[in-house]
């Protein structure tokens, strides 16, 4: 059984190398230190002829070919261990023998490895290594790679020993054939005599490897002890890092072939699990750090604002708070939106996974080339009333907003935003996401006629289009022109709009967009989650930026097509709704631009927020990166965050959501009608919801089978799972004919 041992007892590992096995310490040998990044250009002198010269037998340096000899252990068998006599005597120098023993080993160690017979070699005599855990890390390794089972017999502070466990084979006696049969040897009679001993020396911090024996007798085994998942999770860190959603199937097969060993599904899925976690972090481990994050990202974007709500805590003294918010507005988002002069966000939520769920609150604008312009978000519990009414709280004191503020949002309607926005923002212009309006009517409503007449209503430019689309409504079905009547057009219908947003946009597709972005991000830990949307948005700015270096005009490429698209077409309204003057007014710009009237072409007349200039200037404002986790700061706050509040549900977690009616899978596919939604009727048990080869239950009601063959009659009544009276085996039998009567039971009768 393998023991690990504590890195502050023995010091780090950092210098063992994987590769190689080991790293031979002659830092002792050098008076300058060796550095990659100051390497000295010098000329390479061979001294491989050096050795050939000198006598290996003189008394002052002792036999290289003597320190090192053969010993028979007690099973017979020759181990290297090391002659102390050789190393001490033999010196007549000032040093000593501890100084000479120093360097007799030392001389040894630079033969072993000019020696290429012996690179190969995971162990040798007078092998060093800095620490113990750096001993043991490569007995594991060298146990997985060989497939052995290495234990260690003495684990101390100063001594490691170790021994193959393995299973020597053992000859039986001949059977019949005259074959020999080979047997497994269950009793402790031999063992296999692979050894290795290493302690740490008195004077010094290093270990070294004094006794080894490597020959072995066992058989190799698929199951090593010492393949654990999380040696598997070092060996994957790069190959997961790459494809978190990498399947564990595939590791699993790789991995045994790799290594030729065993592995179940649970070790592979743990591997990857704590892989995953050293390539995000981890799920607790990161609330700590949730401060010094924060001051982190405000220290190289100034202006940004970040507010973490916790839970009360009855007791004020304690040095810990339980996570409960966060939200971030980035401070160039905030002066790239005001610099927008467009006045309308979208708000949603997108759920989270991992073991501490919750909701991803957003706040996403539209710049001037109908692009999505992400502005703040936030982590909450859930998607209540009391988180909204948080989150739009922060929002409005970045962007200044007060109750009587004219501004225009638009949601889903979802339960909580709604009674938030009327509450905060009672004179803002809150329209209603069209899309999420039809899901609701197409519970009742589901022909296309319905769905055509609501987008006619939509869309409708004037009150009296508005009117005539839901006249038709009402001739269609009236219960459907009440349910819509019930929802103010104000909110969902263009006729209605004010126009001070200068958009007819009606759905929330913005926010839908930033959802489908960060999918990735939202089964992370906290600062990563966080931090994979900073790094979206980061890489949005910059890739908007470059759209902005090709383009032409005073208008952006969007607003251009518009333009010359309504050239051609006549639109009611157009102008007041969106900022964008309609065919009539284009047409009398051009006549009265020709009359010398006005100095200025059409493009001019367009509201600003569709100009190239405000889209350049909205982009102008850059997200700044930050530097690693080693490198931040630590947070002044006395409290240590922990993570939320969380009651685990039964059953497994839900990692995609709920569709919605419109979701629903086609109902033909292909050349074909699918048998999705459909209904099926047991022939059984006449029950839906199943057929006669999954039924689990019995015959309706019972059978009667009554036949005449000859002159007799046999009647059979096989009763159901509550027949109550039973009387197996009775006959009758009359003269002039038979007559056989029979009852049988079913599995549930009582006699």
């Amino acid at each position: 059984m393998f023991e690990d041992i504590n890195e502050e007892e023995f010091g780090s590992g950092d210098n063992f190398d994987d590769d190689s096995g080991y790293k031979s310490s002659e830092s002792d040998d050098i008076d300058f230190y060796v550095d990659n990044d100051n390497i000295l250009d010098d000329v390479e002198v061979d001294m491989n002829d050096f050795n050939d010269n000198i006598d290996m037998d003189a008394e002052w340096v002792g036999g290289m070919n003597d320190n090192v000899v053969q010993e028979e252990n007690e099973v017979g068998e020759l181990n290297e261990v090391l002659n102390n006599e050789v190393l001490l005597s033999g010196s007549s120098s000032d040093e000593g023998p501890v100084g000479q023993r120093k360097k007799t080993i030392k001389a040894i160690q630079r033969a072993h490895e000019n020696d290429e017979a012996n690179v190969a070699e995971p162990f040798y005599i007078l092998q060093t290594f800095n620490t113990a855990q750096e001993f043991k890390e490569r007995v594991k390794v060298h146990a997985i790679e060989t497939r052995r089972e290495l234990g260690f017999e003495k684990n101390d502070k100063n001594r490691v020993r170790v021994v193959c466990r393995g299973t020597i084979p053992k000859l039986g006696n001949l059977d019949k054939s005259g074959e020999g049969q080979q047997e497994v040897n269950n009793e402790d009679e031999e063992k296999c005599p692979w050894s290795l001993y290493a302690s740490k020396w008195k004077r010094d911090i290093n270990w070294m490897v004094k006794s080894y024996n490597k020959e072995h007798r066992c058989l190799q085994t698929r199951n090593v002890k010492a393949c654990t998942y999380k040696f598997l999770a070092k060996k994957i860190t790069t190959q997961v890092e790459s494809n978190p959603t990498i399947p564990i199937r595939a590791l699993q097969e790789q991995l045994q072939r790799d290594y030729q060993v065993g592995l179940s599904k649970m070790k592979v899925f743990r591997a990857r699990t704590e892989a995953l976690n050293q390539v995000r972090g981890d799920y607790v481990g990161q609330y700590a750090l949730l401060r010094d994050y924060v001051q982190e990202l405000q220290k190289h974007n100034p202006d940004t604002t970040v507010k973490i709500d916790v839970e009360s805590e009855p007791n004020p003294n304690s040095e810990t708070r339980t996570f409960k918010r966060i939200y971030i507005c980035l401070g160039p988002l905030k002066k790239g939106f005001a610099a927008g002069r467009r006045d309308f966000l979208g708000l949603d939520g997108a759920f989270m996974k991992g073991p501490y769920p919750g909701q991803i609150l957003s706040a996403v604008g539209i710049d001037g080339n109908n692009g999505t312009y992400p502005l703040a978000y936030a982590v909450v519990e859930s998607e209540s009333t009391n988180s909204w009414t948080w989150f739009l709280t922060c929002l409005g004191d970045d962007l200044g907003l007060g109750t009587n503020s004219n501004f225009t949002f638009m949601t889903d309607r979802q339960k909580g935003v709604l009674p938030a926005i009327a509450k905060l923002f009672p004179c803002a212009e809150h329209r209603y996401c069209l899309r999420h309006i039809h899901e609701n009517m197409k519970a009742n409503w589901r022909a296309k006629q319905f769905k055509d007449l609501l987008w006619d209503c939509a869309k409708a430019s004037t009150i009296q289009q508005f009117q005539r689309s839901m006249e038709e409504l009402r001739k269609l079905n009236n219960d459907a022109y009440e349910w819509l009547k019930n929802i103010p057009p104000q909110h969902w219908s263009r006729s209605h709009f004010t126009g001070r947003a200068h958009t007819d946009a009606m759905l929330n597709n913005m926010c839908e967009s930033l959802n489908s972005k960060i999918v990735e991000g939202r089964d992370v830990p906290i600062i990563t989650c966080l931090e994979y949307i900073r790094e979206y948005l980061v890489k949005k700015i910059v890739t908007v930026q470059k759209e902005i270096d090709k383009a032409v005009g005073p208008l952006t490429p969007t607003a251009t097509i518009w333009v010359e698209k309504l050239k051609k077409e006549a639109s009611q309204l157009r102008w007041e709704l969106i900022g964008i003057p309609c065919a009539h007014a284009i047409a009398c710009m051009w006549e009265m631009l020709k009359n010398k009237e006005i100095d200025k072409i059409p493009e001019h007349w367009v509201h600003r927020t569709y100009w190239l200039e405000t889209w350049k200037n909205m982009y102008s404002f850059t997200i700044h990166p930050i530097n690693g986790r080693n490198m931040w700061e630590k947070s002044t706050c006395p409290t240590t965050l922990l993570p939320p509040k969380h009651h685990v549900p039964i059953g497994r977690p839900k990692k995609k959501r709920r569709r919605s009616a419109m979701e629903v899978e086609d109902l033909v596919k292909g050349n074909q009608l699918s048998r999705a939604q459909k209904s099926v009727t047991c022939s059984k048990c006449n029950k839906s919801g199943h057929n006669a080869r999954t039924c689990k239950g019995q015959k309706a009601g019972g059978s009667q089978t009554s036949r005449n063959v000859g002159g007799s009659q046999t009647s059979k009544i096989v009763g159901g799972a509550g027949s109550e009276k039973v009387k197996v085996g009775s006959e009758k039998v009359k003269a002039g004919g038979s007559q056989t009567s029979r009852n049988v039971s079913g599995a549930g009768s009582a006699k």
